[in-house]
């Protein structure tokens, strides 16, 4: 779900205040703040990791400062963090990223000419892939012929990559330089997407907006590929937006739909779907380590369950540090062991299990 959808936040948080513990850091809490230095931001959309020690922070802003998009990097598993001011290599700073390893990093922003007032109008909006084979520390605008825009990239090395934005997949196999697509169905909105196998991927969203007689329209949109995005075939999904997305195999995986608030799960990749939860306290960004372990968010609180998702606990729920809502905007795993989470008031949050 993106930003167009401006009544989902408030109701996320309303699912999250009901199953709110007393104590939101209690003296057993895996999750903990992390310092990343001043100036404080606010504003993180995404963290990604490559490793339990490499990874990058983007989204964060200082108000009124409009040449400062910062991107944060920590290589000591978010102990200390260092920043660069990606303007005006790129307006606004980067929407999302995709590591490969912890040197090789791809991202989308705006190009600063192509996304310049005044600029010819193209498909894209200005946007364009950046490369790194650094570790963030210098990024290659890349040609990206025929590319359409992106609000999430998946590369598998330094060739081949696929982007997606809303109904639309695109690949590339030369590194970025040119774009073609792949899948353009009537209806889409990929906003998530995992490959729990070398080839066998998969892509989920939907639409979520007002009813013109009121409440919430909501409607759910699943896709597959086998042979690493070079082709997609649309599943059958008749339940609600799929609010999250996560594969322990490429067979088993579970997905949970908004804003009703239920947990499936498929044992033959993804042909059937077998209701789990009709209760969840929480259905966003999911993330399950095997059939029994897994996590999801809602507003400003981090969800476990260790039964396949029939009970959920409650282990943490943020503090606003700002005038900013805390809402974790990002929840990303490299390791079993280890978590990060963002928030939109510019916390940096880190798990341990």
């Amino acid at each position: 779900m993106r930003l167009r959808y401006a009544l989902l936040p408030a109701l996320l948080g309303l699912a999250t205040a009901c199953s709110r513990g007393t104590d939101p850091h209690p003296d057993n809490a895996a999750w903990r703040p992390l310092p990343y230095g001043a100036p404080a931001l606010a504003g993180f959309s995404e963290a990604r990791f490559a490793s339990a020690q490499v990874g990058w922070v983007i989204g964060g802003y200082v108000a009124d400062r409009y040449q400062y998009s910062p991107l944060l990097t920590t290589r000591d598993g978010g102990a200390t963090w260092t920043r660069q001011n990606l303007y005006p290599m790129t307006l606004n700073g980067f929407r999302t990223l995709a590591p490969v390893t912890e040197q090789l990093v791809f991202a989308v922003g705006v190009d600063p000419v192509a996304g310049a007032v005044g600029a010819p109008s193209t498909p894209a909006s200005g946007q364009a892939v950046y490369k790194s084979t650094d570790g963030g520390t210098t990024w290659q605008l890349l040609p990206g012929s025929g590319f359409l825009g992106s609000f999430r990239l998946h590369f598998f090395d330094d060739q081949t990559g696929l982007s997606f934005k809303n109904n639309w997949i695109q690949r590339t196999t030369d590194g970025g330089a040119s774009w073609r697509t792949v899948f353009n169905p009537a209806a889409g909105n990929w906003d998530w997407v995992q490959f729990p196998g070398p080839t066998a991927g998969y892509a989920a969203g939907g639409y979520v907006g007002g009813g013109f007689a009121g409440g919430i329209f909501s409607n759910g949109s699943l896709a597959k590929t086998t042979d690493g995005g070079a082709t997609w075939q649309a599943l059958p999904w008749d339940h609600q937006y799929i609010n999250s997305l996560s594969f322990v195999s490429p067979a088993v995986g579970f997905t949970a739909t908004f804003p009703d608030q239920h947990l499936y799960k498929t044992r033959d990749g993804g042909t059937t779907w077998q209701l789990v939860n009709d209760q969840l306290p929480a259905s966003g960004r999911g993330h399950f380590f095997n059939e029994q372990e897994g996590y999801f968010t809602n507003g400003a609180s981090i969800f476990y369950s260790a039964d396949g998702g029939l009970s959920w606990q409650e282990q943490y729920h943020t503090t606003p540090n700002s005038q900013y809502p805390a809402s974790i905007n990002s929840l990303d795993f490299p390791t079993p062991a280890v978590g990060f989470a963002v928030t939109s008031d510019g916390q940096i949050i880190r798990g341990t299990r």
